[in-house]
């Protein structure tokens, strides 16, 4: 296959999904936030951030704010958006550096101080009083601290496969894996990295997968092919912060609002007994959904899970702990799976196929 011919496929899946456009926002980062820039140097200065409103102009006030993780792009949230946008305005962001949003001026401004500051630039600079936020991984972190600082602006939060508390070892052996530059030659090096990129996200279809993946990729005008869409300053900079444990349980405890946990049951990151400390810290706001044969993280992009979180947005009581049905597994046309006896496995493809 050639990359046009891919790109006409995303096309079709993009229409299909109802893909909205992307609209940019000013923000500033402020001196005070430029770490390990000399004093003399500091100096406020602009940045954009990219996002993707369902409702753009409205006035109501209240809107869900969808935060993914370290290297996903706005897109990878437009199933949910989909799904969930006839009710609700439905906001998705690209994390500076990242996706269409403008790269800062220093690698050592890639900071979680950062990362909030700009979601809660774009939040008051919509105008927008009540907000829930649907944070996937580091999302989920950044929309803990938000909410905690400003209980009175979160009303809800979704966490998706995160909890108060990631070990060291892991973010390590997150780092090694997003902090290499990888240059797609061919759509096969592409099917062949998104399939092992995302075999914890679930069983997704090939259509989902191919979304998410033309999502965070772009053209690489240098060597051809498809390269990722960020500034690679800014998988430097988490290598860099991975040292330590992350530990927001003081976040955790002054969450004043209902909190929904969508926990992949085979996540490393939320092991189980996690989870029931979770429960026994918020065992009157905290509703947990098992998601099945997925780790870290869901991907949101099946009805299962977009209809619980809907339900439970729409005040509907939810038992306080559940388990969502197993997906059944698609049939792969493009992306291999991790395991080499599936990438062994000789396959035909066809263009009515893939579009079906």
């Amino acid at each position: 296959m050639e990359w046009w011919t891919i790109e006409d496929f995303a096309d079709h899946v993009a229409d299909a999904v109802g893909a909205r456009p992307y609209r940019w926002f000013d923000y500033c980062i402020p001196a005070a936030l430029q770490y390990a820039t000399i004093d003399r140097l500091r100096k406020p200065y602009q940045a954009k951030l990219a996002y993707i409103d369902s409702a753009p102009g409205d006035d109501g006030g209240t809107a869900i704010i969808c935060l993914g993780g370290t290297v996903n792009s706005a897109r990878r949230f437009d199933f949910l958006a989909a799904d969930l946008s006839a009710a609700h305005r439905v906001i998705s962001v690209d994390w500076p550096g990242r996706g269409r949003s403008g790269w800062l001026a220093q690698q050592s401004h890639y900071t979680p101080a950062l990362l909030s500051l700009a979601v809660e630039s774009l939040i008051d600079g919509l105008g927008l009083r009540r907000v829930t936020i649907v944070g996937s991984s580091l999302g989920g972190l950044i929309g803990m601290d938000i909410a905690a600082r400003r209980p009175s602006l979160v009303n809800r939060v979704v966490l998706n496969d995160i909890g108060p508390e990631i070990p060291g070892g892991h973010r390590q052996r997150r780092a090694e894996a997003v902090s290499r530059y990888h240059l797609f030659q061919t759509p096969s090096d592409l099917f062949r990295r998104a399939g092992a990129a995302q075999k914890h996200d679930g069983p997704l279809s090939d259509a989902v997968r191919l979304h998410n993946i033309m999502g965070q990729t772009k053209r690489c005008d240098a060597g051809g092919g498809r390269e990722y869409r960020h500034d690679p300053r800014t998988t430097q900079a988490y290598a860099e912060q991975v040292t330590k444990d992350i530990n927001q349980w003081n976040d955790f405890h002054a969450l004043q609002c209902p909190i929904l946990l969508l926990h992949g049951e085979d996540s490393e990151v939320t092991p189980p007994e996690m989870v029931r400390r979770m429960q026994m810290v918020k065992s009157d706001s905290l509703t947990v959904v098992h998601v099945p044969l997925t780790g870290h993280t869901p991907a949101l992009a099946d009805r299962d899970a977009t209809s619980v979180i809907g339900s439970w947005l729409a005040g509907v009581t939810l038992p306080a702990e559940s388990t969502l049905p197993a997906p059944p597994t698609p049939t792969r046309l493009l992306f291999v799976d991790a395991s080499p006896e599936a990438e062994a496995q000789p396959r035909t493809t066809t263009t009515a196929a893939i579009l079906a």
